[in-house]
């Protein structure tokens, strides 16, 4: 069985999201979705709610979805976002990762293999809270 956990990337800076995602494509083994939800109406740096609530349904999957957010509201919009969805979206399936912006996606495409679980892709992340550069 395949496991396909969609992402979502909050960012205050949509052309960041962006960029994230593109870098981020190249570890994908797996078609999954990955939506951009940042920005705001009128492209205006931050993030907005109802924007990462639309993106959130078009990663929903079965399997789960990952939202990675960049710094403060990014966090509180995506979970106000998750708040606003309908109840046919399983919210115990939706989780914001508690991991840098970048760092995080990268490693999480790169093991979103089809096998791996949102659960185990969450607790490979927690090594990213003593992940040193140098």
């Amino acid at each position: 069985m395949i496991i396909v956990v969609g992402m979502v990337i909050v960012s205050h800076s949509k052309k960041l999201a962006h960029e994230i995602i593109e870098l981020c494509n190249e570890m994908k083994k797996y078609d999954f979705p990955v939506i951009n939800g940042s920005g705001t109406t009128g492209d205006h740096l931050g993030s907005d709610p109802m924007i990462i609530k639309e993106a959130i349904e078009n990663a929903y999957s079965e399997d789960g979805v990952l939202i990675f957010g960049d710094i403060g509201s990014s966090i509180l919009n995506s979970e106000m976002a998750m708040e606003f969805l309908d109840a046919e979206y399983d919210r115990a399936k939706i989780k914001i990762a508690d991991a840098p912006i970048v760092e995080g996606t990268l490693i999480a495409m790169a093991i979103n293999d089809g096998k791996t679980s949102l659960e185990e892709i969450l607790e490979e992340l927690k090594d990213l809270k003593n992940f040193n550069k140098v």
